[in-house]
């Protein structure tokens, strides 16, 4: 005959606490993988053709800097002072950042010679690394480091690319989060971009 089987005080707090365990477990890696997730999408959120996270005004003059090319030479906004200035702030890790490269070397070439200049201000990147992605990407225009992210924060930079379009007299005319209207602004005619006075 068949006796049933009750199990005694030990073995059932045993078979509890392992469920309990493994109930535990489960719920761990479910937060693990959320908190991963949020992470990630943090990480991610400022490098979006879309980004819309800058603090400076159209229409004020554009925060000064001194910042180190390449070359280890300084170069000051001042320094372009009756130029229209293409500033565009950007990083080797941003896709939308490595598509725009090829467009702004393309207006620094056809439009260099009408008193346009192009500055591209990498995000924080070390020199070698940058200088290889340039080597390897034809850039020839002018490339400087925010290695302490000061000017990207007085730009008020968030999230990348980002490009300022700034005037003779050193006026932010527009900034620009998108590489379709930075495409129209810097090929076409648009109001407040490349052709402003």
């Amino acid at each position: 005959m068949y006796r049933k089987f009750k199990p005694n005080d030990n073995q059932q707090q045993k078979c509890h606490s392992e469920r309990s365990e493994e109930s535990n477990f489960k719920i761990s890696k479910i937060i693990l993988c959320a908190l991963c997730v949020l992470f990630g999408e943090i990480l991610l959120s400022g490098c979006k053709g879309d980004n819309k996270n800058t603090s400076v005004s159209i229409g004020n003059y554009a925060p000064k800097f001194v910042l180190t090319d390449l070359n280890k030479k300084t170069t000051n906004l001042d320094d372009y002072k009756g130029k229209k200035v293409i500033l565009n702030f950007w990083a080797t890790w941003c896709p939308p950042c490595v598509n725009e490269m090829p467009l702004l070397q393309e207006v620094y070439n056809n439009r260099k010679g009408e008193g346009i200049e192009v500055i591209g201000i990498n995000y924080n990147e070390d020199y070698e690394r940058v200088k290889k992605f340039i080597s390897e990407k034809g850039v020839v225009f002018t490339i400087l480091i925010d290695s302490d992210l000061k000017v990207s924060m007085d730009y008020g930079v968030i999230g990348l690319p980002v490009t300022f379009f700034i005037d003779r007299e050193g006026r932010i005319k527009e900034n620009v989060l998108a590489d379709s209207l930075l495409r129209l602004l810097l090929i076409g005619d648009a109001d407040g971009g490349a052709n402003a006075r």
